[in-house]
């Protein structure tokens, strides 16, 4: 059996509610081993869309429509985690 190589697997990055900044310190001493898991607070203020604006076409690929809303993520659970194909 071969051993799974760090090259060619996937990044996960930690994103902490700014309401909840003490995780941010306990998931970096659970992933500081790990080469390919990055934790950052998330420092976004307000909402990023103030205007709905109107599309024409829709520009987005179908599959990026289906990834769970980070913003909503943080509300839900105080930590959104995003995994990033290598």
């Amino acid at each position: 059996m071969t051993e799974p190589s760090w090259d060619n697997m996937a990044y996960y990055l930690y994103i902490v509610s700014a309401e909840h900044w003490a995780l941010v310190d306990d998931l970096l001493e659970r992933f500081s081993g790990d080469p390919k898991a990055q934790v950052i607070l998330d420092r976004r203020h307000g909402n990023r869309r103030q205007i709905e604006a109107g599309v024409a076409l829709e520009r987005r690929r179908a599959d990026r429509r289906k990834q769970l809303d980070v913003s909503e993520e943080l509300r839900r659970r105080s930590v959104a985690v995003v995994t990033i194909p290598d």
